[in-house]
């Protein structure tokens, strides 16, 4: 599979998490015709939806529809064994930025306090594990 289709795979698979969701069983035929192991397709997925976040290049609601989409995988894999890292964490973070919490201003957006900061760490250090 060649990147660009690889990064046509990913987007086609974030459209259909944030409208319909993925389950494990969805994920494992995926990832057998890609010749990945569906931990590594889920953390890949969470991967191309942050960084999409973080380009800007894809909006908070459909990150975080795509997160959610894929939440029932994410718990799935931790339960049979070790769990899917960074996926957890990039869920955690755009699940922290649905919502303002007590005490925050009321123009705040709960994406930028919350969620951004908590992707930018994510990705930054993603990309430090791979050095």
């Amino acid at each position: 599979m060649t990147t660009s289709e690889s990064k046509a795979e990913l987007r086609r698979l974030m459209l259909e998490a944030a409208e319909t969701g993925l389950s494990i069983n969805d994920i494992e035929p995926i990832g057998t015709r890609l010749g990945i192991a569906p931990r590594q397709l889920v953390n890949e997925l969470a991967l191309a939806v942050a960084n999409g976040f973080n380009a800007m290049t894809l909006d908070f609601d459909f990150c975080s529809q795509a997160m959610n989409g894929l939440e029932g995988a994410v718990v799935q894999l931790a339960v049979d064994g070790e769990t899917p890292e960074p996926a957890l964490s990039i869920y955690l973070a755009f699940d922290a930025g649905e919502f303002k919490r007590s005490g925050d201003p009321i123009d705040v957006c709960p994406a930028e306090k919350y969620t951004r900061p908590m992707i930018e760490r994510i990705l930054l250090e993603h990309k430090n594990d791979r050095s």
